[in-house]
């Protein structure tokens, strides 16, 4: 099991002062949506240059342009970057061929369904 400490409500001082007290004891550090809007990825670089044995959460919720983000994120230091399931298929595309060449792993959730292939985002909005 691993534990995962979310900082949304914090800037960048504070964050590193949290995640001081509990680094023994966590594995992932999650740099929140609001924490991203408030400070921009330097969160994301200041938290990981600081902790470098924790793993880095960028919680960007990634909508579109997902390779240019996914990129801006690993340049900060993220280790794990979110994208949105309800994502075109495209940004999706992107965020993973970016993350491959960024040597970061893929924690898509799969529909376990057996043989359920995942419709894309064209196909949905076309059934409305």
């Amino acid at each position: 099991m691993e534990l995962q400490l979310a900082l949304d409500l914090v800037d960048i001082p504070g964050a590193k002062q949290v995640v001081a007290e509990v680094a023994d004891h966590i594995d992932i550090v999650e740099i929140g949506t609001p924490v991203v809007i408030n400070e921009g990825l330097r969160a994301v670089k200041e938290i990981k240059e600081a902790f470098p044995s924790l793993r880095v959460l960028a919680d960007l919720k990634i909508m579109d342009a997902g390779g240019y983000e996914v990129m801006k994120a690993s340049e900060a230091g993220a280790d794990i970057i979110t994208v949105l399931g309800v994502s075109d298929d495209s940004t999706i595309r992107g965020a993973v061929e970016e993350a491959r060449k960024q040597n970061k792993k893929n924690h898509g959730r799969h529909d376990q369904r057996e043989g359920h292939r995942r419709q894309s985002a064209r196909d949905r909005r076309a059934r409305r």
